[in-house]
């Protein structure tokens, strides 16, 4: 299912003053206990290609803020790119990431969006339209927006993500909101590095 004209629907009004979910069923829990050792994890203001295979299953983006983390998965290959994106992309950086995108052979992907708090960088997300208009897929999940930290999971082998449980438990009440104020944030603007 192709989330794209919901998404378009919603960029309007309050856009980015508050949470917005599209998916096909609510993201399940697992635990970094779990995960971490099969893990390949993004950091900010990074690229992250990962092939999978049983010792890489998983990319793992812990403390998802303010910034936005953009995953693309090819469903034939099992080839996932990550992106942690923390401010406006340039040409020349968009450039790279379609390029490695390009590098799968029949590529049939997915995309997900996920990250910005409320009253973000909404601005980020043209990325995201511009890189659509020259490659093909599908959006599959959005999760922008909100005042909670966020703690993802891809599995590389079956294209599904995950809320992953950093203390191996469910979180108490407000547990997950988010501490990190803009200004300090902004300290942590920076251009993409490629992994």
């Amino acid at each position: 299912m192709d989330f794209w004209d919901s998404y378009r629907k919603r960029m309007v009004g309050d856009f980015s003053g508050s949470r917005i979910w599209l998916g096909t069923s609510v993201r399940k829990n697992a635990s970094l206990r779990a995960v971490e050792e099969f893990s390949g994890e993004v950091e900010l203001n990074t690229v992250l290609f990962q092939r999978y295979d049983t010792a890489h299953r998983y990319v793992i983006a812990k403390d998802v803020t303010h910034d936005l983390l953009f995953l693309a998965y090819d469903v034939n290959s099992r080839d996932a790119l990550a992106a942690r994106i923390t401010r406006d992309v340039s040409s020349k950086e968009l450039t790279a990431i379609l390029s490695r995108l390009r590098k799968v052979k029949e590529p049939n992907m997915e995309f997900r969006l996920i990250g910005l708090q409320n009253g973000g960088q909404a601005q980020i997300l043209s990325m995201f339209d511009k890189l659509r208009r020259r490659m093909r897929g599908i959006l599959v999940e959005v999760d922008l927006f909100g005042a909670n930290v966020r703690h993802v999971a891809l599995d590389t082998k079956t294209g599904m993500t995950y809320n992953i449980l950093l203390l191996n438990r469910i979180y108490r009440a407000g547990e997950l909101s988010n501490t990190l104020s803009r200004e300090d944030f902004e300290s942590k603007l920076g251009q993409l590095s490629f992994k």
